[in-house]
């Protein structure tokens, strides 16, 4: 009968490439000098999130002092292939919760054609971020909303091939910085910190490390990190999406380690960071949750392949709120703490640490909620010669380490403060028994 185990090797000697240097006290992002709001959404933003819709107009009726039939709101189609049907999408939605039809303003910028408009063709609006006609009509809006697809097209549109913002662009911030509110899901969401993350997975950017993106129309691939120009309305850390469906903290934790800027946000689908400028304060409204990389205090020993120890993770959800000025959390009042009336005892190795939703699993099944004081990971590929690399992922307990249940509109809620994470390379051999 033939016994299959399996031999871990740690790599002890980890040497990050020049590529990964990183300083061990990273330091504070600038404060905000804006007097706006971002609403940053996740992706996949159902019609019926009403807390998101509601959240994002009742910000726009705050600027300026406007009741909701009064709210102008301007949609950017740029970024989606459709651009037309995509932004008629959104203005459907806008008007089911009391924005009046006339009130909302599809921008004609764009690069593809909608093959759905037989009258038009969409990418002809290429060249619009350089239209002064457009830029002053959008001084006049209170809103404005970036649509998904492709986060390229909206940068391809707004900024100039030397990294300068277009006319358009000049007017988008003016409102921001005087306090109109934007919003963007997905691509619409990526486009807010800059740099941003233009594409890759977890795996890719942990196993190649960060490709700059050298020109707009540079191919990135599937799986490479390629970090590039964003609009850079949010100036506190880099922002991904999608973020736990699709298993991206690993490549949110190495640009975030790349750019040296103390925080990463990565917010997951049918979710929302809001983040207003007045206060620096962000709230976590929506379906599901956003994490939070803390950089300060973490470090890379020296190695070939990507490593970092004591990384600081914040998980949080509906109602949850993170000053980033301060560094203070202020919790949903239906969360409660989890010490010492942990659920669970019993937290296996997790095999699929990019799994959708996976890490939220780990972080608080397998450990805030559970008697362990710590939970582990792993990825690693296998040749055919039976090796392979990977990576070690071990969660920590710490003395300021807390979890947080409740049942909050009737859905069970968690949330994480001061987890500790360490991420070895590990090689692995897996060796036949006779």
């Amino acid at each position: 009968m033939r016994k299959l185990s399996f031999i871990f090797v740690l790599v002890l000697t980890m040497i990050a490439t020049n590529m990964f240097s990183f300083q061990a006290e990273a330091s504070q992002n600038s404060l905000s000098k804006t007097a706006g709001s971002l609403v940053i959404v996740g992706g996949a933003l159902s019609s019926d999130n009403e807390a998101v819709y509601k959240k994002f107009l009742t910000l726009a009726q705050e600027y300026n002092g406007k009741a909701l039939k009064d709210v102008k709101i301007a949609i950017i189609p740029a970024a989606s292939a459709v651009p037309i049907e995509s932004a008629d999408g959104y203005k459907e939605d806008f008007v089911r919760y009391g924005v009046p039809v006339d009130n909302i303003y599809t921008a004609p910028i764009a690069l593809i054609d909608d093959p759905l408009t037989k009258e038009v063709n969409e990418s002809t609006w290429k060249d619009n971020g350089n239209n002064i006609e457009i830029a002053k009509k959008l001084e006049e809006f209170d809103a404005i909303w970036f649509v998904g697809g492709d986060q390229l097209r909206h940068i391809k549109t707004l900024v100039t091939a030397d990294g300068k913002d277009t006319v358009v662009l000049k007017a988008i911030r003016k409102i921001y910085e005087n306090g109109a509110v934007l919003g963007g899901t997905s691509a619409g969401a990526a486009v807010m910190s800059n740099p941003m993350i233009a594409s890759g997975t977890s795996v890719g950017a942990l196993t190649d490390g960060v490709h700059i993106l050298k020109n707009f129309d540079q191919d990135t691939g599937d799986d490479k990190l390629f970090l590039a120009t964003g609009l850079g309305f949010f100036t506190h850390g880099i922002v991904d999406q999608h973020f736990l469906e699709r298993g991206r903290f690993g490549r949110l934790l190495v640009a975030t380690q790349y750019n040296k800027t103390r925080y990463g946000f990565g917010i997951d689908e049918n979710s929302a960071m809001v983040y207003t400028g007045v206060d620096d304060n962000i709230e976590v409204i929506g379906a599901s949750g956003l994490l939070i990389v803390d950089l300060q205090g973490s470090s890379v020993p020296k190695g070939k392949r990507f490593a970092i120890n004591n990384v600081t993770m914040h998980y949080l959800e509906k109602g949850d709120r993170f000053n980033v000025k301060d560094g203070t959390f202020t919790l949903n009042k239906l969360h409660k703490t989890t010490k010492g009336i942990e659920y669970y005892s019993k937290n296996p190795i997790a095999m699929d640490i990019f799994g959708k939703q996976k890490l939220k699993t780990v972080l608080t099944e397998d450990l805030i909620d559970n008697e362990a004081t710590k939970a582990e990971a792993l990825w690693f590929d296998m040749d055919d010669d039976k090796k392979g690399n990977g990576f070690k992922f071990t969660f920590r307990k710490t003395n300021t380490t807390e979890g947080f249940w409740g049942r909050i509109d009737q859905v069970g809620s968690y949330a994480a403060l001061n987890v500790q994470m360490d991420v070895e390379p590990i090689s692995i051999k897996i060796q036949i028994d006779k």
